[in-house]
């Protein structure tokens, strides 16, 4: 059976269309498949920021109630010894207890708040991420339909040529 090369060449243009999609479907899928990926990420990141924020803030009320603690220790052992704790020495130290107890939990707070940044922006990070995914997908899927249109076009150009070279050979006579 000879198949004539026209045929061939439509043949030939229609696998390199279905070729061309079948491309894009893949690199669209693998990308979707990462932007899922990254949108889990980023759930993960919103839940690590939510752990961050709320061990900070136990963490720092439990340095407010330390610090109240010890200044409530220190005026009880004042008072014990007989020493007024509302004036003077006594005084000064229990305000620099509290002060340093205070910076300490200003400390915590902004440690916590740098942490929550930190995970938040990771968690924005993989959303553009996911969706630098998304677009790549969209574009591969569109790439491959675009490709798989010229393809067809350049195979109906060449099918086009063929038969006008065979038309131009058959209108000449042998032997010239």
């Amino acid at each position: 059976m000879c198949v004539d090369p026209a045929t061939m060449m439509a043949i030939g243009a229609g696998v390199s269309a279905i070729s061309s999609v079948g491309q894009g479907v893949a690199a669209k899928q693998a990308a979707d498949a990462n932007a899922k990926i990254q949108q889990q990420n980023a759930i993960r990141a919103d839940q690590q920021a939510h752990n961050v924020m709320t061990a900070g803030m136990k963490e720092e009320a439990k340095q407010k109630a330390e610090t109240t603690q010890l200044v409530s220790k220190q005026q009880a052992a004042m008072a014990a010894n007989g020493v007024d704790p509302t004036f003077g020495s006594p005084l000064d130290l229990m305000v620099d207890t509290a002060t340093l107890g205070a910076q300490d939990a200003a400390a915590i707070r902004a440690s916590t708040y740098r942490n929550y940044d930190d995970t938040r922006n990771q968690a924005v990070s993989y959303r553009n991420q996911a969706n630098a995914y998304k677009a790549q997908g969209s574009n591969a899927l569109m790439s491959g339909i675009i490709g798989a249109g010229t393809s067809i076009l350049t195979g109906a150009t060449d099918i086009a040529k063929y038969k006008a070279t065979m038309a131009s050979k058959a209108l000449v006579p042998a032997g010239g």
